[in-house]
């Protein structure tokens, strides 16, 4: 898969500024994401900050500290486009699958703690090392890992940013927030508001936050426009909803059976009272 320019010079070295804003506007097209570029920082706190991750104070910090003892280690990124799930291994064996529409970053190889960045959907699998922590960073949400299976959502383009865990434990807590952390057992969400920095924790379905990896989909009390998200980033069409009046609508369902996306608009409708919906090729139109 081919790197976002500038990738293969992540090694403790000084880049060249031109670089640094090259890298920052390729990743931020390839995700479809606007952020606001914060001048002065190194390379690689560039390209993390431009795919929506965001470094903590004493990482960046340690990491400047220390390049010129060790070369820093090179960054790899798997990305996925509309309608693919992909997995990947991590150098330490852990297994992530992302979802559609998703960016991981992580290291050619891990150092004293195991920390890989995040825009979009992920499920992670992770080896067990009480030595070296693991930690999902998105640019609002840090995630602990003690050696487990937990989901992560975080795409730019959903209101929140959702942890659910499987099985073992992780502790999460709102960027630069680590007093604010939480820890989960199994069966149990961390979700964080952004737009009003909420934090809630509740008893989950862990199971259907990972149904996706299997092709399938499980809504819970979720909004017709974070439907409509999912639909596009799984059947790679755009919705487009025409009026404003299924805002206030929530919808819980599942779709196990290898439903087709006629299938499923078909169902929202049904379950929506006065929805309707005309397609035209890769478009849908909700009225």
């Amino acid at each position: 898969m081919e790197k976002f320019p500038g990738w293969d010079r992540i090694d403790g070295g000084e880049v060249p500024q031109e670089e640094i804003d090259a890298a920052w506007v390729a990743v931020q097209r390839k995700i479809q994401v606007s952020e606001t570029r914060r001048p002065g920082r190194a390379f690689w706190l560039a390209i993390a900050a431009a795919i929506a991750v965001a470094l903590i104070s004493p990482l960046a910090a340690w990491m400047w500290a220390s390049r010129k003892e060790a070369p820093a280690p090179r960054m790899c990124q798997v990305s996925t486009s509309r309608g693919e799930v992909t997995e990947v291994i991590l150098p330490d064996g852990t297994k992530a699958v992302l979802n559609a529409e998703s960016v991981l970053v992580y290291p050619e190889k891990f150092g004293r703690d195991r920390s890989v960045y995040l825009s979009g959907e992920a499920s992670f699998d992770v080896t067990s090392d009480e030595e070296h922590p693991f930690f999902v960073r998105t640019s609002e949400v840090t995630v602990k890992v003690h050696g487990t299976r937990f989901n992560v959502n975080a795409y730019f383009d959903e209101p929140a940013v959702k942890a659910t865990l499987y099985r073992g434990v992780i502790t999460a807590w709102p960027e630069g927030s680590e007093d604010r952390a939480v820890t989960l057992k199994p069966n149990q969400y961390f979700a964080y508001e952004k737009e009003t920095g909420a934090v809630t924790t509740a008893s989950a379905n862990a199971l259907e936050s990972v149904a996706w990896e299997s092709g399938n989909l499980c809504f819970r009390s979720a909004s017709i426009r974070s439907v409509i998200n999912t639909l596009e980033r799984r059947y790679d069409v755009s919705i487009i909803l025409t009026t404003s009046k299924y805002d206030a609508n929530v919808i819980t369902a599942s779709f196990i059976h290898g439903e087709t996306l006629d299938d499923l608009m078909g169902a929202i409708c049904m379950i929506v009272p006065g929805m309707k919906y005309t397609r035209e090729d890769n478009k849908i139109y909700i009225k």
